[in-house]
């Protein structure tokens, strides 16, 4: 049963978004576990936690983990020297949300630009209760709002403002939105940084992977997908009128060749990006307008179901 608390309709609202706070301790971030794809062959894991800043650098003492040797140290004075690092008090958490023209489609209760708001505004409550620090990185065909990480509920209310107040977009005659935008995440994103990117990932190519790759080195992506149930499998034969707010176009379901087509290539692009996420070992999170988010979130997330 879908909580009321998710909103429906086509706009992104704030006081529906700030309404999701009462729903963050369902979604305690802290107790996440990485649930692979299957095609990783990986079932569960520990999240690495916290990030590390560096303190200091001292000579070597017996039983000290070498991995932490410092080797340009060790051979300009001649004497092994370790470094140590300082575990981070508010852990980075940068949620990434894709506000582009082709997530403003939805067939079922609201669109998918306005549930991936929800969600991440819900990442952005359960984050504050957890102590981080939150950040995000908004974006739309044309524009995207850089905010870096910051404790307090000022921050989450900040991200709330600028989920709701980014202009609709109108579709790029560019292929490469999400290419810029996996680059820009690379230049501003923090080691240690705990990222949840939510979007319905088209666009997504082997140069995107490759920036994650880089990404995922020195931090945690999980990947929230959404689609709708109308982009999976046509409706029932017949004659249905569709809008944009502005233009309306009929469309024709009689052609079965069509409808099993168009499931066909659906399921294709679902196993592209499961064999991307696969390879990166990255948890993907598939999630449908008409699905109860928070209990598919829990379960993506390794917490299990709602109480």
């Amino acid at each position: 049963m879908l909580n009321e608390r998710f909103s429906s309709g086509v706009e992104i609202l704030p006081a529906n978004l700030v309404a999701l706070r009462d729903l963050a301790n369902q979604l305690p971030l802290h107790k996440q576990k990485r649930i692979l794809n299957d095609l990783a062959g990986t079932h569960t894991s520990a999240i690495r936690g916290r990030g590390l800043d560096f303190a200091e650098v001292r000579q070597y003492q017996a039983g000290d983990d070498i991995r932490a040797m410092d080797w340009r140290v060790t051979a300009r004075t001649g004497e092994a020297h370790i470094k140590l690092f300082r575990e981070e008090r508010e852990r980075p958490v940068m949620i990434v949300c894709d506000l582009r023209a082709n997530m403003q489609f939805g067939t079922r209760r609201t669109l998918k630009s306005v549930l991936a708001a929800d969600i991440a505004a819900l990442f952005g409550w359960s984050a504050l209760a957890n102590g981080d620090r939150i950040g995000g990185l908004i974006f739309n065909d044309h524009q995207e709002i850089d905010l870096r990480p910051k404790t307090g509920r000022k921050q989450v209310l900040q991200l709330l403002h600028n989920l709701a107040d980014l202009p609709r977009s109108q579709p790029s005659n560019s292929n490469n939105r999400m290419r810029q935008i996996c680059r820009h995440l690379r230049r501003v994103i923090r080691p240690g940084s705990a990222i949840f990117f939510i979007s319905d990932w088209q666009g997504f190519d082997d140069e995107c992977e490759h920036q994650l790759f880089n990404i995922g080195r020195h931090s945690e992506i999980t990947a929230i997908q959404l689609s709708d149930p109308m982009e999976a499998e046509l409706p029932p034969a017949g004659l249905y009128n569709l809008t944009d707010g502005q233009q309306r176009l009929v469309l024709d379901t009689h052609s079965q060749h069509l409808r099993e087509q168009h499931h066909l290539s659906f399921i294709e692009q679902q196993k592209k990006l499961a064999q991307h996420m696969s390879r990166l070992k990255v948890p993907l999170i598939s999630l449908a307008t008409n699905d109860d988010p928070l209990t598919l979130l829990r379960l993506g997330l390794g917490i299990g179901r709602a109480g």
